[in-house]
């Protein structure tokens, strides 16, 4: 939970306009609430991320935090619709940058 509300902090300081530390922190906090199992609450997260990235590249530590929330989330709720539905999603995403 402190990471979580961590995040949330980190990112109610960052503005608007910095869209890609706005993904940044977006990205570190969808893990958190996965290890949570806020499962749908964790894919509709790490959604933001592609959101906040629309148009632009991904940038490699962002890829990364991606990857490692998607090898969590196939371990963690590998039959759960949501989990399916944002990893055809990331690889989509992951195909365009």
């Amino acid at each position: 939970m402190e990471g979580e509300a961590a995040s949330h902090q980190a990112l109610a300081s960052i503005p608007k306009e910095f869209r890609r530390n706005r993904a940044l922190a977006t990205a570190r906090l969808a893990p958190t609430q996965l290890h949570q199992r806020d499962i749908d609450q964790a894919c509709a997260t790490a959604s933001t991320v592609f959101t906040l990235m629309a148009g632009h590249p991904i940038p490699g530590r962002m890829r990364s935090l991606l990857g490692d929330y998607y090898r969590d989330l196939i371990t963690l709720a590998p039959d759960a619709s949501v989990a399916r539905e944002w990893a055809d999603r990331y690889r989509s995403e992951w195909s365009r940058s």
